[in-house]
């Protein structure tokens, strides 16, 4: 009986999963108001009962990707270390994504984030977050003279927005040239901090 138990436990659990892999594919392709219940059930091999056993809306599997999404890049920028090298593999590993799928979403959830207040919000937070953890690892570095870095804040807010604008670069095909990649851009941003001189030695060279 416990068997069984576990065994339906398991399927449930593999079912949710391609559920969800195949809202991935579709918003990513067809995008977030085109695919229908249908078309995700469909995809992941099931029944639209099926979907509606682990989800009541197509926007409950939007928000489960979300939260996904969410807390994988929370994952990577919590405790950034403070050392120029721990910065720069951070804001890599942030920009970077195993699953390129997932640059096509992001535009769907920063669309969604207009029309549905619960995306709007769960993005707000998001982004709050990382720009304090990355505000904080900058401040470190540069308490510790291994950045020089005139305002923590203003940097976090510069990776955030490099990381949506190379998002962007792969979802759309790179118009215009080659986009970087992840560790060129996170070197472009790091690299100027470590070479700049303090601002106390460019006051006395002044002098």
């Amino acid at each position: 009986m416990a068997q069984r138990l576990v065994d339906r436990f398991e399927q449930r659990k593999l079912t949710r999963a391609k559920l969800i892999d195949a809202a991935l594919k579709l918003f990513s392709t067809s995008g977030y108001e085109h695919a229908t219940v249908d078309d995700i059930s469909h995809e992941a091999g099931y029944s639209k009962g099926a979907y509606y056993f682990h989800f009541s809306t197509k926007e409950d599997i939007l928000l489960e990707l979300l939260r996904m999404w969410t807390e994988g890049r929370t994952a990577i920028v919590a405790g950034g270390g403070a050392a120029s090298d721990g910065i720069r593999e951070t804001i890599e590993r942030f920009f970077s994504y195993e699953d390129a799928q997932w640059h096509a979403v992001l535009l769907e959830f920063w669309s969604q984030a207009v029309r549905v207040p619960e995306v709007s919000k769960r993005l707000s937070q998001a982004y709050a977050g990382w720009r304090k953890d990355l505000s904080e690892a900058f401040a470190r570095a540069a308490s510790e003279e291994r950045l020089h870095v005139a305002s923590p804040e203003d940097a976090a807010s510069v990776v955030l927005a490099a990381h949506d604008g190379l998002a962007v670069q792969f979802a759309i095909g790179s118009p215009g040239g080659r986009a970087m990649t992840a560790g060129e851009l996170a070197a472009s941003i790091i690299a100027p901090l470590e070479s700049a001189e303090p601002a106390a030695e460019r006051r006395r060279i002044a002098r």
